[in-house]
């Protein structure tokens, strides 16, 4: 199933950092220990983990959703409208996360010293460009001139 076309649809939808998902543990873990998180900072770095492992919970809810379910032995090739139901299933968990990601992340941010926060946007900056990339295609790429072009 994994190298079905559906499935690497699928995978193309809903972006890079899949396997994330999965060790969001891990990588909490890996940013408060990068971004030394103090004893004063504990508390909106507790709300930020907890909307990172919210997220990601709901990710994988929503991605557990759009696995096919085999009838009779048989696996249903999605229609355009499904797969329509399904992109905007993702699209909307996707707003949802990045709007409460948003909210904890800037109260963190505010209890940042700068150094956490050259950190910060060192180790999270290319997560959120990576995102933008895949819905946006063209977006983060710089633009060539062709020959002639003006």
């Amino acid at each position: 199933m994994g190298n079905t076309p559906m499935m690497g649809g699928m995978r193309n939808m809903m972006g890079p950092g899949m396997a994330a998902l999965d060790h969001i543990e891990g990588r909490i873990a890996f940013l408060r220990a990068e971004l030394n998180i103090t004893e004063a900072q504990t508390s909106a770095w507790n709300a930020f983990a907890d909307a990172l492992r919210t997220n990601a919970k709901k990710l994988a809810q929503v991605r557990g959703s759009m696995m096919p379910q085999p009838s009779a032995g048989q696996q249903q090739v999605p229609t355009i409208a499904e797969r329509f139901d399904m992109q905007e299933q993702w699209l909307l968990a996707r707003l949802d996360g990045v709007r409460a990601l948003k909210s904890a992340f800037t109260s963190l941010y505010g209890t940042l010293l700068e150094d956490q926060k050259k950190t910060a946007n060192e180790l999270l900056l290319p997560h959120m460009e990576m995102g933008m990339m895949t819905m946006m295609p063209g977006l983060m790429q710089p633009v060539q001139m062709q020959p002639g072009a003006r």
